[in-house]
């Protein structure tokens, strides 16, 4: 009897031969294949990369949130009495400023996904062009070997 670990290795590499033959067919869905990939992409845990337009704007997002209120906690009464009353006199102007910044945040977040969107639907279309591209270059070099063979 095979082991199991040598059996799931066989069958993946089945699962992937048969994946390979199926794509290699002309009735191969490869733009929608495309798409579902791209969107399950984004569903993934990332840490993103330098260039991961998506993880940043995720990123600015989670860190658009800006806390106003500054920490009053002090060691002696005085310090702590200052503390408070310097929050509540500029509480108002620090609470007006840090909403607009953090507006500016997620509209900057939101911009950022809309680009990542278009820049995943953009690299979607130009992989499924390529796949039928690639098709349509080995149907003709198999249509110039089939002449080729007749002279």
């Amino acid at each position: 009897m095979e082991p199991p670990a040598a059996a799931t290795a066989t069958l993946a590499d089945e699962v992937l031969a048969e994946a390979g033959r199926l794509a290699a067919e002309p009735a191969f869905p490869a733009a929608y294949l495309a798409r579902v990939r791209t969107a399950a992409a984004r569903l993934a845990v990332t840490e993103g990369g330098g260039d991961d337009v998506r993880s940043a704007a995720l990123l600015l997002e989670q860190q658009a949130v800006i806390d106003v209120e500054a920490p009053v906690a002090s060691r002696s009464l005085p310090q702590r009495l200052v503390k408070q009353a310097v929050r509540k006199f500029v509480g108002w102007y620090v609470r007006f400023l840090g909403h607009q910044v953090g507006v500016l945040g997620q509209a900057a977040a939101r911009l950022g996904l809309a680009v990542a969107e278009r820049l995943d639907r953009l690299e979607a279309e130009q992989g499924a062009e390529r796949a039928a591209m690639a098709a349509r270059v080995a149907a003709l070099e198999a249509r110039v070997a089939e002449l080729e063979a007749r002279s």
